[in-house]
C-alpha cells in the first residue's frame, strides 16, 4: 500500500499547478485579447490535424452487428501551444506558476 501511495503522490502534487499570463499594469481582460489573438495566429499557422489514435470495434452476437469507436488526436496541439506562448512572450506577458 506504501508503494503505491508513494508512486501516485507526485501525480496528486503536479495536477495542482496552474499558470497565469502577467504584465505590469495589465487588465485581465487585456490578458485575454492578448492569450485570443495568439490562439487565432496560432490556429492559422497550424490548423488542427486530426489523427486517429486508436480504434476499438465490438461486436454484438446478438444483433449480428459490428460498433467501431476511434479516439482522435490533433497532431498540432503541442506545436501551436508553443507558437502561443511565443507570441505571449514577444507582446511581454509572462507565464507564472500558481500552486493550489
Amino acid at each position: 500500500m506504501k508503494k503505491l501511495i508513494m508512486l501516485l503522490l507526485p501525480f496528486c502534487l503536479t495536477g495542482c499547478v496552474e499558470y497565469k499570463w502577467v504584465k505590469p499594469e495589465a487588465t485581465e481582460q487585456q490578458e485575454n485579447i492578448a492569450e485570443t489573438d495568439c490562439k487565432a495566429q496560432a490556429l492559422r499557422q497550424l490548423p488542427p490535424d486530426n489523427i486517429i489514435s486508436s480504434k476499438y470495434t465490438s461486436k454484438d452476437k446478438k444483433h449480428k452487428s459490428y460498433d467501431t469507436d476511434y479516439t482522435t488526436s490533433d497532431a498540432n496541439q503541442q506545436q501551436r501551444e508553443i507558437l502561443v506562448k511565443d507570441c505571449m512572450f514577444k507582446k511581454g506577458w509572462n507565464q507564472i506558476e500558481i500552486k493550489h
